[in-house]
Order: C-alpha cells, then structure tokens, then sequence
C-alpha cells in the first residue's frame, strides 16, 4: 500500500485540506486528487443514506484506475479521505481505520485549539507534522 493523498472536506464538501505523497507533485496531481475528492463526495452521501450505521468509516468508495480512494465521516460532517496505489496483495480495513484515526485525532487538536478560527482552510504545523508522519511511514 502507497499512501498518495489525504484530504480534509468540510460539510459544504469544501476541500479545508489536501495533501499529496507523489514523488514530483504537480498541478496536474492536485488537480486529479481534489476531482477524485468531489468524485467521492456522492458515494459517501449514497452510503449515508442507505446506513444507519454509527461506524465513522465508510470504508472503499471507489477505485480509479490504479487508485483507491477510502472514506471516514466525523461527527461533524467533515469527511476524511485517503487516496492510495491499488496493491497487488489486499488491503487490510484494519491499517486503514488506523491511519485514518490517527487524522482524526490530529484534527480534533486542531479544531479544539481555541486561537483556530474553524474558517476556511486549515493550517497548523503540529498537525502537518502528523500528516507528514503519516505520509512517509504509509509511503514507502
């Protein structure tokens, strides 16, 4: 599993951040991450209308070629999205639902910090650092 992207929506499935893992980003790959971004957003809308399920993570949404894009929804709508190569062995939920609790606390931190607005994008250095992180152990 190579992690590519991980992106932050917030409930007006805004994207509030976005971060890539390639090895020469480009336009072109911010581009191709935020459309499979808003791709993702009506598969996670279908999946939360056909469950009543409190389970945040929504699991694979879609795949795109040799990308896999999996969903987790948070309490407050903002939806959380990994992007990562199809493998050619299977992917454990079990790593996945990690990495994504491991955003989603680094996220709660951040909004939780009572000098964070909560407009707009989001920027903080800690939590960039736990992305970082993120992103070069699930990168190799």
């Amino acid at each position: 599993m190579k992690l590519r992207c991980i992106a932050i929506l917030n409930r007006q499935d805004i994207p509030v951040y976005m971060r890539s893992f390639d090895d020469s980003p480009s336009e072109d790959s911010a581009v191709k991450y935020q459309y499979l971004a808003h791709t993702s957003v009506d598969v996670i809308e279908e999946r939360m209308a056909n469950t009543k399920s409190s389970d945040l993570y929504l699991g694979l949404l879609q795949t795109v070629g040799e990308l896999a894009i999996y969903g987790y929804v948070l309490n407050t709508g903002a939806r959380l999205l990994l992007v990562i190569t199809v493998p050619e062995s299977v992917v454990r939920s079990a790593v996945i639902k990690e990495i994504f609790q491991q955003i989603h606390a680094g996220y709660i931190a951040l909004i939780c910090n009572p000098f964070n607005d909560g407009q707009g994008k989001l920027v903080s250095s800690k939590f960039d650092l736990i992305i970082s992180e993120l992103g070069r152990t699930h990168s190799a």
